[in-house]
């Protein structure tokens, strides 16, 4: 029987093939030196686990690199998204018209800034509808009337007065002329946009309206921004008539948020831009990492609630659920967010409440895929008539993107067949019989410190 078990034992060791295991089983050595190789191997395990831990640290962390790509000629231009809002937003009549539908009569009847309307409805309105996310005005005045600081929904009230502009698009393709411009709500009010595919998620549908299944943002497929080859002139244009405005270049994955740059266009002004890409592509391996390995999202990616996502929007977003801790409400200016929508008693809340507005604490991390435009030339031409000629006044606007000659490219640098790779290599270093040189090394150490012990003990 003993000799059994004896013969189970060898074959087990070799089986495992660890380098000084024997030593440690085998009873013909002395205490000491099995002692010894048991601490050995216990040391070589620590190392692995070691080595393993700082290799699986490094691939959760992030096992990414930014490369530059200098590869241009194969890339097509992404054309920004395009965010303006006109000076002019109230169109009294149907201001008057909604307020009336509601049950807010406009009986006083005395002309005001050439409205013929009360006072104190026509500061309410021109109030609501210059409000934006940093500064609502002086919304306390309007307190004591219940019918104005509850009834009243801001989001339609802003949206139904605001009138309808003539607008005219061109650009390096003929096509684009047909290409909507979508009212939106951002943290300036009522605006629109161009080449903004998030633009649905900030749609003026008044509350409680129906919304169609395409308007909802959760079952309609983003869209794309518009491209264009470089062999021909990336521009588009835009001409408004008889109106002023303020515009914003931007990326046209994102939205415009209130502290963005906005320029002011004057009637019969023409002004042409030049823009430099400064781009950040991904590798469609980086899919394949969490979001906290690549510390970024994509764009089609969900986010909470968001069927996509977008820094801007993540921003919006812990503001709207800031604002619904401090007021029990969320702005007007967020209708993708979730909650009740603040009446003027909650903007009033908010408004002594400013620090709802803060990033601090949202933690909203990057895109994966980035595209930033910067101005290289900007020229303003402003058309008078003289003589008495009489023409109509236009507002134009035309930007172009310049060809760039480099981006930036993440890449996956440490995969999960390298992490697994690492770990075998790690074992090989440490515990592997026929791996690198270390185990042979301990084997002649141990060899020595026996035979000096032995030696020492027969001189004794």
């Amino acid at each position: 029987m003993a000799g059994k078990v004896a013969s189970f034992n060898q074959n087990f060791l070799d089986a495992l093939n660890l380098p000084g295991l024997q030593y440690v089983f085998e009873s013909r050595h002395h205490l000491l030196e099995r002692i010894f190789w048991a601490i050995v191997i216990l040391a070589a395990v620590r190392g692995v686990v070691f080595v393993g831990q700082i290799q699986y640290a490094r691939y959760t962390a992030n096992p990414t690199v930014i490369q530059l790509d200098k590869n241009y000629r194969d890339w097509a231009g992404i054309m920004p998204g395009l965010t303006f809002c006109f000076h002019d937003r109230i169109d009294w009549d149907r201001a008057w018209q909604y307020l009336e539908r509601i049950g807010i009569p406009n009986s006083e009847g005395e002309a005001t800034n050439d409205t013929f309307g009360s006072p104190h409805l026509v500061a309410f309105v021109q109030t609501l509808v210059e409000a934006t996310a940093t500064n609502f005005g002086d919304v306390a005045r309007f307190l004591n009337d219940s019918r104005l600081a509850v009834d009243v929904d801001i989001l339609e009230l802003i949206s139904r007065a605001h009138p309808n502009h003539d607008i005219a698009i061109n650009s390096f393709l003929p096509s684009h002329s047909s290409l909507p411009v979508r009212r939106v709500v951002t943290e300036r009010g009522i605006c629109h946009t161009l080449n903004v595919p998030l633009a649905h998620l900030q749609s003026t549908l008044p509350t409680g309206a129906e919304r169609q299944p395409s308007d909802s943002g959760k079952d309609r497929p983003p869209d794309q921004p518009i491209l264009c080859e470089f062999s021909r002139q990336c521009y588009m244009k835009l001409d408004t008539y008889r109106s002023t405005m303020s515009y914003a270049i931007h990326s046209p994955h994102e939205v415009a948020t209130n502290d963005m740059l906005y320029t002011a266009v004057e009637e019969s002004d023409e002004l042409v831009a030049m823009y430099s890409i400064l781009e950040t592509v991904s590798t469609g391996r980086l899919k394949e990492l969490t979001v906290q390995q690549r510390n970024c999202f994509f764009y089609d990616e969900p986010y909470e609630q968001l069927p996509l996502y977008s820094r801007n929007l993540c921003l919006m977003n812990c503001r709207a659920k800031r604002a619904q801790a401090l007021c029990r409400c969320r702005p007007h200016f967020y209708p993708f967010a979730e909650g009740p929508q603040c009446a003027v008693r909650g903007l009033h809340c908010l408004q002594r409440h400013p620090e709802w507005y803060s990033e601090i604490g949202c933690n909203c991390l990057k895109t994966c895929n980035d595209v930033g435009f910067y101005v290289t030339s900007l020229s303003k031409t402003q058309w008078t008539a003289e003589g008495g000629i009489p023409f109509t006044h236009k507002a134009s606007l035309r930007w172009e993107i310049l060809q760039p000659k480099t981006r930036l490219r993440r890449v996956l640098m440490f995969s999960y067949e390298d992490l697994l790779v690492s770990f075998g290599g790690a074992v090989s270093l440490f515990i592997g019989k026929n791996g690198f040189a270390l185990s042979k090394l301990v084997e002649f150490f141990v060899i020595a410190l026996y035979g000096w012990l032995w030696r020492k003990l027969r001189a004794t």
